[in-house]
């Protein structure tokens, strides 16, 4: 044990330990402020909400998509001319229109009788 040496006694630092709180605290602090970050995706989510709340929906394609689907059940057999007449409230109009896009030169073809 005589061969090794002697150490000195550590000491710290006169003020060393009432200094560290405050040198802790500065480290842990951001550096830079970021408020603006904050308010500009306030100000994008409330833009966003604010179009999608108020820009008109078109109705005409909710109608065009909506008989797409219609074309593709009856395309894939799925529904047949009977079931649709008989979910229609009325079947006579459906007809009708179906005759006329069919045949639009059939009032041609036929002659009055008066």
């Amino acid at each position: 044990m005589k061969q090794l040496p002697k150490l000195k006694p550590f000491e710290a630092p006169e003020g060393y330990f009432e200094s560290l709180p405050d040198q802790i605290f500065q480290k842990l602090e951001p550096k830079t402020d970021y408020t603006w970050v904050k308010w500009a995706a306030a100000i994008l989510i409330f833009l966003a909400v604010g179009i999608y709340q108020f820009y008109p929906s078109s109705s005409e394609n909710n109608l065009l998509a909506l008989e797409e689907e219609v074309n593709l059940y009856i395309d894939s057999n799925y529904w047949t001319a009977e079931d649709l007449l008989g979910m229609s409230e009325n079947p006579e109009a459906i007809l009708d229109e179906i005759l006329a896009e069919e045949m639009p030169y059939a009032d041609l073809l036929w002659e009055d009788e008066n």
